[in-house]
């Protein structure tokens, strides 16, 4: 073998074993089969979903027909039970096991207590049940994204040829969890609405409330001036502005409990559906 011919197969060689150090890198900075972005944004379905079967069955207390909630309540149990199912298949990581299998654990009762008639009594322990679900299920998005620090730290960022500093794509999984969290709060507005409906002078539900509704207030600022946002983002966030405008001029009769309950399931949901867009959007941006 010629020298020139020896020169070719080793740069070849060197090509391979960059090739297969960068691929492995690549595997090494996923949540199992699917990005860390992904499993944020299903992680922090789960807060919403466990509010917004709260919230459809203390609406099914005083309507106990309404099929729109009915159908709500049975969605959201199934999709709830996959998604665990899904990031619990996918992670790799000890904690975040342990806080999915504490999930599927609370789910349990909490699943019971969504079986029964709702009524007075039922709606007040789902009231107590759903924050330990949901404190649960934050647990397990805040997990995920510690995990992901430590994957990305522990990753060379010039094996993987990224132009983009491990900061900037931790910063923008943070907005991720921020937006995701837009729409458990828009559903857990309307839950504790509800449950002060239900409530006689319970002055912590009345604060849950109030916090509910100044916690999505703040986090829309952060939105508005996130730096990943393009146009589509933007006018995303403009229409959900324009949604909570109409929360925020009624936002006395949403405390003193004079809102009709149909007109707060139905913002609770709008309000959802575009902050969940928000939030697909952030998940799909290539850093």
């Amino acid at each position: 073998m010629t020298s020139n011919n020896k020169l070719v197969s080793s740069i070849v060689v060197l090509l391979l074993m960059v090739l297969s150090t960068s691929l492995q890198a690549q595997q090494n900075i996923k949540f199992g089969k699917v990005t860390f972005n992904n499993a944020i944004n299903v992680a922090g379905k789960q807060r919403m979903l466990t509010q917004k079967m709260s919230k459809a069955y203390l609406y099914l207390v005083s309507n106990p027909s309404d099929m729109k909630a009915k159908k709500d309540l049975l969605t959201s149990k199934i999709l709830f039970e996959r998604q665990n199912s899904f990031l619990l298949e996918n992670s790799r990581n000890k904690l975040t096991t342990t806080n999915i299998q504490k999930v599927d654990q609370l789910f349990v009762e909490f699943k019971k207590a969504l079986e029964t008639t709702p009524g007075y009594e039922n709606a007040k322990k789902i009231t107590d049940l759903n924050t330990d679900l949901l404190m649960a299920s934050n647990q397990t998005v805040v997990s995920i994204i510690n995990n992901s620090k430590l994957v990305n730290s522990a990753t060379d960022a010039e094996v993987l040829g990224d132009n983009v500093s491990i900061a900037d794509r931790l910063e923008l999984q943070t907005i991720i969890n921020v937006a995701g969290r837009q729409r458990m709060l828009s559903q857990r507005l309307a839950l504790y609405y509800y449950a002060n409906t239900i409530a006689v002078n319970d002055k912590n539900v009345t604060r849950i409330l109030n916090n509910t509704y100044n916690e999505l207030e703040g986090a829309l600022t952060k939105l508005m001036i996130c730096q990943f946002n393009n146009p589509e983002i933007d006018e995303k966030i403009g229409l959900a502005l324009t949604k909570w405008d109409n929360v925020k001029t009624q936002k006395e009769k949403l405390i003193n409990k004079t809102l009709k309950k149909e007109e707060v399931y139905e913002l609770s949901d709008a309000l959802t559906v575009v902050f969940n867009d928000i939030t697909n959007l952030y998940e799909k941006i290539d850093l």
